[in-house]
């Protein structure tokens, strides 16, 4: 008889989970320890106190996300061959390789998840003004280099290797590159692995009810479709509102907790702190992060959460003489929120098309230059942070979004949009269906530009009746 592994643990979302062996000794490696002292929500548990679930809980919750999506849409193997250590047949190694993309997808998770990221993506870019950076900067690329190259005792590379996985075939998965449609859509679209768990991991450690779904719904309504020539995860048309819902559970989570006022904030200055010690050869640059923290299993371990708030309290303790760095340093470890600056054009806006938001990004960048100036005259040492989003707030891609990237192929190729299997057997992307709320809501983004200042400075704006004045201009 083939020899059984089964390892459980609980989760407090979904229950008991059990990790089959390839899994449990990636749990406890080095590199996996490390997701539990990174915080998921970055600073949020500044405004949201509950708000300190981790990575690692995170991770673990998509793993078992996906592997009820996959018993839901009739390819995952029974459990006798699931954990078994023998068991090698293609279909056994699909539904292993699914369940350790979920599992590792966020690997290269940075110090307060995307808070300390911002700062890397934001150096990155500032570097590229001199020289091209060797790697970009970001989790993905962090994360891809440690499943492919440690493949030493201790590394993530070296196990896969040992019980029979690919690392090239899953690192392409976690990407969303990889040849198979559906498990791409499994790990990067619409309604992915991901996004169900944190969707409801994070409402339930914040306490805030916007990401609440019904998550065993959605799953149920999940199939493979086969058109004689691609696979495609979809959803059934009986069941079409559940993916409206989730979609604008999803919406309305990021727009209110992630994307504007509450915690934001406080990543924001955090980022930009992180950013400062980047610039001046005080935190890992990305390079050195690739190159040698990621081939040190105990060194790798070390840089979490923890990494920050030491290099913080030992700024703290008096070793900085930059005015602006100072006081935000003062700010973040006092929970001292800045001011944000809501006024004239620097509002959330809805967004209709691409050409809206280059005129609001021109309006904004207007509004930024005349209130810096404004700042300057009052005070030449007072600082402002002014953000604007890469990326907007949005509930899916509209049809005609998806026709420009799919470039004359068929738009159901893509991997992002949600599909909908209809009652006649064809397939349509959520967005097509006449019915659908994204019909409608995915002409719509969520444009979130972002002006903060010291909160003594907006006082003093305010006296000055700056914002009066901001307001009443035409930018």
């Amino acid at each position: 008889m083939a020899e059984i592994f089964k390892r459980t643990i609980f989760d407090t979302l979904h229950g008991h989970i059990t990790l089959n062996r390839v899994e449990s000794r990636i749990l406890d490696s080095a590199y996996y320890q490390r997701l539990r002292w990174i915080r998921q929500l970055g600073f949020s548990f500044y405004v949201f106190p509950g708000a300190t679930h981790t990575r690692q809980a995170h991770a673990l919750g998509v793993l078992h996300v996906m592997h009820r999506i996959l018993q839901s849409i009739g390819i995952a193997v029974p459990d006798e061959k699931f954990f078994s250590t023998r068991a090698a047949d293609e279909k056994t190694n699909f539904h292993r390789m699914m369940r350790l993309a979920a599992m590792l997808h966020d690997i290269g998770t940075l110090p307060f998840s995307h808070t300390i990221e911002l700062a890397y993506i934001n150096h990155y870019r500032e570097q590229q003004r001199v020289k091209t950076p060797k790697y970009f900067a970001n989790h993905e690329t962090l994360g891809s280099h440690l499943i492919l190259n440690t493949d030493f005792e201790g590394g993530i590379t070296r196990i896969l290797i040992e019980e029979g996985i690919d690392p090239v075939s899953l690192a392409a998965i976690i990407a969303g590159r990889s040849k198979n449609l559906i498990a791409n859509q499994l790990m990067h679209s619409d309604v992915d692995a991901d996004r169900m768990d944190y969707l409801l991991r994070d409402a339930y450690f914040t306490g805030v009810k916007l990401g609440v779904y019904d998550i065993d719904f959605l799953i149920r309504s999940m199939a493979m479709h086969d058109d004689g020539h691609n696979q495609f995860l979809c959803m059934r048309e009986d069941a079409m509102t559940v993916v409206d819902s989730f979609l604008v559970s999803r919406y309305f989570w990021y727009s209110q907790i992630i994307s504007d006022g509450t915690s934001y904030k406080f990543d924001l200055v955090a980022a930009k702190i992180y950013q400062y010690f980047l610039e001046n050869g005080l935190a890992y640059s990305f390079d050195h992060l690739v190159e040698k923290v990621s081939q040190s299993p105990n060194e790798y371990f070390t840089f979490n959460d923890s990494y920050f708030l030491a290099k913080l309290h030992e700024y703290l303790a008096g070793r900085i003489t930059h005015p602006m760095i100072r006081e935000l340093s003062e700010m973040l470890a006092n929970r001292i929120a800045p001011a944000q600056v809501k006024v004239g054009p620097v509002r959330p806006t809805l967004v209709q098309s691409d050409d809206h938001r280059k005129e609001l990004i021109a309006n904004v960048t207007r509004a930024a230059e005349w209130l810096k100036n404004e700042i300057n005259e009052l005070d030449p040492n007072a600082w402002m942070v002014f953000d604007i989003p890469q990326k907007d707030v949005m509930f899916t891609k509209t049809v005609q979004q998806c026709e420009r990237e799919a470039k004359g192929g068929d738009i159901h190729l893509l991997r992002d949009p949600a599909k909908i299997l209809t009652r006649d057997g064809q397939i349509k992307l959520l967005a097509e269906v006449p019915n659908s709320l994204m019909s409608i809501l995915s002409q719509y983004r969520n444009f979130l530009p972002r002006i903060y200042v010291s909160p003594a400075l907006y006082e003093r704006l305010e006296k000055k009746k700056v914002f009066e004045k901001m307001s009443n201009m035409k930018f």
